[in-house]
């Protein structure tokens, strides 16, 4: 009977290589997530953008936009799975790497590349995750201020700029929490306002009997600039790899994580469906970024703005935790709660509002953020780490298996009578029966083991990093000529605090 593979993608050995379940203690911890609160958590993290803020991008795709997003969504599922099996795979090539806990994502990063790639995935890392809380305070504050001055009539006119303000300081105490398990009920409370929003905005939408038809969106030609602006925004607002690791190791079971990304996938990605289709019927591309501005005042327009605000600013809190964490062992601050936490927590959320204040839109933001950042740390490294471990793992196993080989046989031969230091013909008769008693006790007839690699995956792989290259430099390259475009009319908070509120409420509709 030929050796079965071992978690490797060289040579012809194909039987799955698994150890007894019982047995089985990668991945498994006392305590911890459950795959659906891990579930919830992505919800959580994904938020209310896919449902207020997606729409305008995706519509202005026109029939294009279903593919381009089911495309980025497939691609995004793929390259989770792989990271998460590079945390697990990790782990036995490294027991000692679950003391990296509070950074697993550069942890791997320095296992399968070196220290060099910690530091390339930690500095992108930090810098996607902060980037993306700044839109969460401009969009935040500026549904408080489309609120006040749609109940009121006009009457209660404070710009959007003193509301990140006070954001700022509301938000500060959520931040002082721990990691995502130390926040169950601010998710659980996240979630049912997410699903809260959608429901709202749906009936806001259908009820809306004053906004004139919009044009069939069969008539809608899209330019490349409308695909990139799309799918910079699409992985921003739907990017879970910066946290996914985070959540992972809190999870009873991190085996399960990839059922935990799938759920979170579909649940928002059929609140997104929804109202995307639902926008599109009514407004066409008439639609706005910030879909509540598109909407006639109502009761549920009003609950919506408030709880947009709330839930922004409770995913905020979640979000930011992997940052806060690391920041907080760079200065080594207690783990613990201590006034150490609250400063250091409280000044990074200031230097957020700060560019909220700084920029003149949150699409524009997002845009950058997705395009830039995410889509190394989407495309790129999560195959490559993958591979990469697979191919130590394999090399590894190979080499244990010659030590074990190498030793029996030098013990056969001391049992003959053998005074050479190795004797061959033992090296392949205890191969042989090795080969057997392995197969017997720890190949699990079935599937192929999850980290087996054949040159399909290799060639998935090299596709994905490659799309992932190329849309990275086009993308950020068209986001950037965007964003110095806009700037030339629509001013930030800092330049002019009261044009900035008006160029906001010019593009509202009429009450």
């Amino acid at each position: 009977m030929k050796l079965p593979r071992l978690d490797s993608h060289q040579g012809s050995l194909k039987a799955r290589v698994v150890v007894r379940h019982e047995d089985y203690s990668v991945g498994q911890t006392t305590g911890g997530l459950s795959v659906l609160f891990s579930t919830l958590c992505i919800v959580d993290l994904f938020g209310v953008f896919p449902v207020v803020a997606l729409p305008k991008p995706v519509i202005s795709c026109g029939v294009y936009g279903a593919p381009l997003v089911i495309g980025v969504f497939g691609l995004q599922l793929y390259t989770a799975v792989l990271l998460g099996r590079s945390w697990l795979l990790a782990q036995e090539i490294s027991p000692l790497i679950k003391q990296k806990i509070r950074f697993p994502y550069a942890a791997v990063a320095e296992l399968a590349f070196g220290q060099r790639t910690r530091q390339l995935v930690t500095f992108l890392l930090d810098a996607t995750v902060f980037g993306a809380g700044v839109p969460n305070f401009i969009f935040a504050s500026q549904s408080l201020q489309l609120f006040w001055w749609k109940i009121t009539g006009g009457g209660v006119g404070i710009s959007y700029c003193v509301w990140m303000l006070v954001l700022g300081l509301l938000l500060c105490p959520v931040m002082w929490l721990g990691s995502p398990k130390d926040m169950k009920p601010l998710a659980v409370l996240s979630v049912v306002i997410v699903i809260t929003v959608a429901t709202s905005c749906w009936s806001c939408i259908l009820l809306d009997d004053v906004t004139p038809p919009a044009p069939t969106m069969m008539d809608y030609q899209p330019s490349a600039q409308d695909f990139l602006v799309a799918y910079g925004i699409i992985a921003f607002q739907f990017d879970i790899h910066p946290m996914l690791l985070t959540i992972q190791v809190d999870m009873k079971d991190s085996r399960r994580v990839h059922w935990a990304a799938l759920g979170g996938f579909l649940f928002t990605g059929a609140l997104f469906a929804v109202t995307t289709l639902l926008a599109a019927a009514r407004y066409g591309n008439h639609v706005e970024s910030n879909l509540l501005q598109g909407i006639p005042p109502s009761v549920p327009l009003y609950v919506v703005a408030l709880l947009v605000t709330l839930q922004l600013c409770l995913s905020s809190a979640v979000g930011n935790s992997a940052l806060f964490q690391h920041i907080e062992d760079l200065l080594k601050i207690p783990r613990e709660f201590c006034l150490q936490r609250c400063l250091v927590r409280s000044s990074i959320v200031a230097l957020a509002v700060f560019l909220g204040e700084s920029v003149p839109r949150f699409d524009l933001v997002m845009g950058l953020v997705g395009s830039t950042l995410t889509g190394p740390l989407m495309f790129i490294f999560p195959p490559l780490f993958f591979l990469r471990l697979c191919y130590m793992k394999s090399n590894m196993i190979k080499h244990n298996l010659k030590i074990e080989n190498g030793a029996n046989g030098i013990q056969n031969g001391h049992r003959n009578g053998d005074s050479s230091p190795l004797n061959w013909r033992s090296v392949r008769n205890t191969y042989s029966t090795f080969s057997n008693d392995f197969i017997d006790n720890y190949v699990e007839k079935g599937p192929i083991d999850q980290y087996s690699i054949k040159w399909y995956d290799v060639m998935l792989a090299v596709i994905v990093m490659l799309m992932g290259v190329a849309a990275t430099i086009v993308a950020t390259y068209s986001s950037w000529s965007d964003t110095i475009t806009s700037a030339t009319f629509t001013p930030p908070c800092l330049s002019n605090m009261t044009a900035a509120a008006r160029s906001f409420l010019e593009v509202t509709r009429p009450m």
